[in-house]
């Protein structure tokens, strides 16, 4: 087995990290930059091309896109048209899905985005929470990350990371990425009410704030806030149910349960429900389920058409705001 990485970013450079603790060695990577390239070399010690036109394809196995959004698809399409098992980074662009799903239809290969919050073993614990029905049936929910945009990338201008740009904005991208795994923890949106401005503290053409309600199949309320101004770093969920409260801080890494019934609660850390050593134990066990699942050890729990859905959801969300309406979703 022999692994392409493209893109030598912060993630993919996490994601070199993620293989090598899991044993896989036999990894090159490409990236247009030499400077991400050489820093590669010296940390982790493995090989790279200087052109993406290099790459020997008969060697390879499994490739991981850690590119800007904006670029997955385009990759995506290469692997697989290669029969190469494909990993894709968090999206915020939807261009080019529907030839991705259907080419993702027609060949053995796997395509798997990324659901990395799912791999937290707080959410894990708090997702068994709820298919237990431990705080009974979910009435209000309300989600808040907030991260100062300078802070994600501090040794570069956000000029220079893509999450600056209009597009591929930093608030922009995460409403899907939580959503990934919210929908997944509450249910999918039926409709969605939304709000989203740029409140001029960043130097950048973007909207900075997202504030999104909707309602699921699984609960009455759901509020979500979304904010890359904020210099002190915030995502937490509240749940409030029938029958008790869930409070979950995934900054900080704690997990709680009040149950109504005998008044106590129960705390968990992500520490304490940690599988692995790792410090990074969601994108080690995100990486290893998505190298199994290709080996036939179990599936990869996140579809393209699921990511396609999610996407969907943030592009409702925007078109409510615009037209200050409900958008319902089918």
């Amino acid at each position: 087995m022999k692994i392409l990485q493209i893109g030598l970013g912060s993630m993919g450079k996490r994601r070199i990290r993620n293989l090598q603790y899991l044993g896989f060695r036999d990894v090159v990577a490409f990236d247009i930059r030499e400077d991400r390239r050489q820093e590669a070399v010296d940390l982790y010690g493995i090989s790279v091309i200087c052109a993406f036109e290099e790459v020997q394809w008969d060697s390879i196995s499994h490739v991981i896109i850690s590119t800007p959004p904006d670029q997955h698809v385009e990759y995506a399409l290469i692997a697989l048209k290669l029969d190469k098992h494909v990993f894709i980074e968090a999206s915020v662009v939807d261009d080019g899905y529907d030839r991705l799903k259907q080419l993702a239809a027609t060949t053995k290969a796997l395509l798997a985005p990324s659901c990395t919050m799912r791999f937290d073993p707080l959410n894990i614990k708090l997702k068994q929470w709820i298919d237990d029905q431990r705080i009974g049936k979910l009435v209000f929910s309300q989600h808040h990350f907030g991260f100062y945009l300078p802070k994600w990338h501090p040794y570069e201008s956000i000029q220079d990371f893509y999450v600056s740009k209009r597009h591929t904005g930093g608030a922009r991208e995460i409403v899907p990425f939580d959503l990934v795994y919210l929908s997944w923890l509450l249910g999918a949106p039926n409709s969605i009410k939304a709000t989203k401005f740029m409140s001029g503290v960043l130097d950048a053409d973007i909207d900075d704030i997202y504030a999104l309600t909707y309602s699921t199949d699984h609960c009455q309320l759901v509020q979500m806030s979304i904010d890359v101004v904020s210099h002190v770093p915030y995502r937490t969920t509240r749940i409030i149910g029938g029958k008790g409260n869930v409070e979950l801080d995934t900054v900080k890494g704690t997990l709680s349960l009040y149950d109504s019934d005998n008044g106590t609660w129960e705390h968990h850390t992500r520490t304490g429900l940690a599988e692995t050593k790792s410090t990074e134990e969601m994108y080690v066990r995100e990486m290893d389920c998505f190298i199994r699942a290709t080996q036939g050890e179990g599936y990869f729990p996140y579809t393209i058409e699921e990511d396609h859905k999610i996407l969907g959801y943030l592009y409702a969300a925007e078109s409510a705001d615009n037209t200050g309406s409900v958008e319902v979703l089918v």
